[in-house]
């Protein structure tokens, strides 16, 4: 046995062991503000001391990749539901509820359901005035970071910039919206029903607003050029809140964005929910994506001006996916700097404190409308942004930081 699962063995024994009063999870100290989540991989659930720490820390589980639809449903006819029902098992085994995350987003999605498919479930090849199939070249599409949809790359070009791979496949022909809301609907329904036990709400639709920054932008202008919106307008949106709620009439139903603290985009997101829930899309909350740095994202004047807008319109809102990097990254951004970060200086450490602080201080403030403030992930390791950005309140050992003692104990450091 290696030496790590040793320690992993013996720390989670010890974890388990710990009484409540002298060492309190992060859920018992905020059992009287809202819930505290995490989002896993079926690999945390299956490690005896990494599902040691989600069951003292945590009240609510998100399962971070595998429920979205490009993962959950990769074809037409095609269901990949063994890591989602890992996770879902041992939700159900332990109590604990989760957030479903997520129905509809552009970037893992079910991208097959744009295409038309014949009676059997195959999809309809176009043809030239011959007969023979058409062709097209296309990025050949790998994962980073467990997201797939960033092109693939073989090497790097001499300036060091990633060489992009080219593939050619068959020119498919498109579907009709009508097609494509029936694949969505059907989706929708199955999913929701299969998880609907353990399932308290939903990010039905994610990150569907643009990333233009333009206050003056049209109503039009707000939403990001996706496949489903250039199909659709932002009717897709309502429909897929209207489609969710007759699945599971029980659920908080959500819609999800990053940067929804600044002040165009957290207009777009307002103008967005406010027309449709006049249409009668039965939009129940708003997800913050967390996402943060240690500067200036968010601002803690704009963090809370977005809250107080987002509460003329929904009861609840969620903090769903909480992390704050060490970088100038902020948001959606990535830009494949995983494996760079900072050094973790102790200015920096105590910057990172602070923002947690400051954060928690205005999220615990509007504890009768926050729900839910979901980690995303469950460690540094973990952590999309990658161990070297340090974003989270568990080391890559899976040790407390801090940080840590900084969110749990607020009301003895007042």
């Amino acid at each position: 046995m290696k030496k790590f699962s040793i320690i992993a063995l013996i720390a989670s024994v010890a974890l388990m062991s710990a009484c409540g009063p002298k060492d309190p999870g992060l859920k018992d100290a905020y059992k009287n503000y809202f819930k505290i989540g995490v989002a896993v991989t079926e690999r945390n659930v299956a490690d005896s001391l990494q599902a040691a720490i989600i069951l003292k820390e945590f009240n609510s589980v998100t399962a971070e990749n595998c429920m979205k639809p490009g993962e959950i449903h990769p074809q037409a006819g095609v269901w990949n539901f063994e890591k989602a029902d890992a996770i879902a098992n041992f939700c159900r085994e332990h109590g604990i509820k989760m957030r479903g995350h997520n129905l509809v987003w552009h970037s893992q999605f079910a991208t097959w359901m744009f295409t038309k498919h014949d009676e059997n479930g195959n999809p309809v090849v176009e043809l030239d005035e011959k007969g023979d199939t058409v062709w097209v070249e296309r990025p050949a599409f790998g994962r980073f970071g467990g997201f797939p949809g960033f092109p693939g790359f073989g090497g790097q070009r001499p300036d060091g910039a990633p060489a992009m791979q080219m593939t050619k496949t068959p020119k498919y022909v498109a579907a009709s919206k009508e097609e494509f809301y029936d694949s969505l609907k059907s989706h929708i329904f199955t999913v929701v029903n299969r998880y609907k036990d353990v399932i308290y709400c939903w990010d039905v639709v994610n990150e569907a607003m643009s990333d233009s920054n333009d206050l003056n932008a049209s109503y039009e202008d707000s939403f990001r050029k996706s496949q489903a919106y250039q199909l659709c307008g932002d009717e897709f949106i309502k429909n897929a809140f209207i489609w969710a709620h007759e699945a599971d009439p029980t659920a908080g139903l959500f819609y999800n964005d990053y940067s929804a603290w600044t002040p165009a985009k957290r207009t777009y997101i307002y103008n967005m929910v406010k027309k449709l829930q006049s249409e009668g899309a039965p939009i129940t909350g708003i997800g913050m994506q967390g996402h943060y740095n240690i500067f200036d994202n968010p601002t803690l004047e704009d963090f809370e001006k977005a809250i107080n807008m987002y509460l003329e319109l929904v009861d609840d809102i969620q903090i769903t996916e909480f992390d704050i990097r060490i970088n100038e990254e902020a948001g959606g951004g990535l830009q494949f700097s995983r494996g760079e970060g900072q050094v973790y200086t102790e200015e920096i450490q105590q910057q990172q404190e602070q923002k947690y602080k400051d954060l928690f201080e205005i999220m615990r403030k509007y504890k009768k409308n926050i729900s839910c403030v979901t980690f995303w992930n469950l460690s540094d390791r973990d952590s999309w942004l990658g161990a070297n950005n340090y974003p989270l309140l568990f080391d890559s050992e899976y040790q407390r930081k801090p940080v840590y003692y900084t969110v749990r104990d607020f009301k003895k450091n007042k």
